[in-house]
Formats: C-alpha cells, structure tokens, sequence
C-alpha cells in the first residue's frame, strides 16, 4: 500500500507496550540466542507504535519506548497487529537518474537485504513528546552512506509504503552527484568512519532493476518511477 503524507503527528506515550509486556521473557530468550548467533547486534532503544492511522494525509500514532531486542523478536514472529513499526528512509535521486539503494552488510540484523537509507525511529528523533520524522531521514542517509544533500533538495510531500504492520515513510531527495560519485561518497565515507554496516550501494535506474529490493522499498521504487513519468507526460 502506497500513501501520500503531508504530514506526520507522533507523539511519545509512557504508557508500557503491551506487546513487550505480554511476550517479556519469550523477547529475552529470543535476544540471546540473536545475539549467541551474531555477537555484533546491539540492543539500542527505539520505539514501537500504536494507534497508527493516516487521515487527510495525516500519519498519527502513539510511540512507545522500547528496544531493539523488542523489535527483533515482533519482527521475527509474526508482526503482531498491537503494534506497529515506522521508519523514515530517504529515496535518492542521483543527477543522473539513478535511485540510489543500499545492501546491508552480513553482520547486521538484516544481512543482505537491499533497500533505501533507513532506520528505526529512537530517541534522538524526539523533541519533547513529538517525533520528528524528517530528522530521522536526514541523519540516517548521512550516517549510512556521508551523503548530506541541502534541505531544499528534498521533497516537501512525502510518501508512505504500508507493508506487513510497518510504515516506510520516505522523502525523495534530488542529489547533485552523479549515482558513481555517490557511490565514491559512500566508499570514502566508510574508510573514514569505519562504519561497515552498508555492504554495497546500488543504481536503481528502471522498474525492472527494482525487483531485487525489499517489498516496501520496491513499492516506494515503483511509485517514484510512476510519478517520473507522469510528471514528463504533463
């Protein structure tokens, strides 16, 4: 399900989430044997949703503090309906056309997985009881790839991709460098950083090329190279 947002109201709660207090030790169990298998996964705090609902292009709903840990085992047994995961990802338009999609290296929570800038949002998103989504899109494209594009290089309307309980709320970005020097951004911002978690950056350049890519990432794809081509028919 693809959605247009105009805009997000999502506000932190300290009311406990039912999910995590239902399932606590079952989360437990699940994160060491994670954790026995992949030593690097950390378990950093974010939040998980509840009352998610998007009216008038509106995207509203409750976050509750959590844990990755938490997240992990939602995500690995079912995605149960009594919560809802958000993220904000970016969706890179290179000067010369390219989506610029990334691979997550092995040792992350999802190794392999080919999709845009993303990430969960934490605590460091929130300004009192509000949650700003477009914080969460600029330092996750900046931390994952060094890519630091102009504030007026991103769209001011955003699009939402609903998949199996979770909202992918992306901002498309016009990026004044070619997707091969993007790709040597990204390159000389590892060696810098030393942040190994992107194990490659992809050019996403047609529909086709979109196929490999995560379900909600492959919708946002799709609907960007829609919207391209409508926009050169008017």
């Amino acid at each position: 399900m693809i959605a247009a947002i105009d805009s997000t109201d999502l506000r932190l709660t300290d009311a406990p989430l039912g999910f995590a207090t239902c399932h606590e030790k079952a989360i437990a169990a699940h994160w060491r044997r994670a954790t026995a298998a992949n030593p690097r996964l950390w378990n950093g705090p974010q939040f998980l949703f509840t009352e998610v609902s998007v009216e008038g292009g509106v995207l509203t709903g409750r976050a509750h503090r959590t844990d990755f840990a938490t997240f992990l085992y939602w995500r690995d047994h079912g995605r149960d309906p009594s919560a809802t995961h958000i993220t904000g990802t970016s969706l890179p338009v290179t000067a010369d056309g390219a989506l610029l999609a990334i691979r997550m290296a092995g040792h992350t929570a999802n190794a392999g997985q080919l999709y845009f800038p993303a990430g969960s949002l934490d605590p460091a998103d929130a300004t009192g009881d509000a949650i700003d989504i477009d914080t969460n899109i600029r330092r996750e494209l900046a931390e994952e790839t060094g890519l630091e594009p102009p504030p007026d290089t991103f769209d001011v309307a955003m699009v939402g991709s609903r998949v199996d309980n979770a909202w992918h709320v992306a901002r498309r970005c016009r990026l004044a460098l070619s997707y091969e020097a993007c790709a040597e951004r990204v390159r000389a911002h590892q060696a810098h950083t030393g942040d190994d978690e992107v194990d490659a950056v992809l050019a996403i350049r047609s529909p086709a090329e979109a196929a490999p890519l995560r379900d909600y990432a492959r919708a946002l794809a799709l609907w960007h190279f829609d919207d391209q081509e409508k926009g050169e028919r008017r």
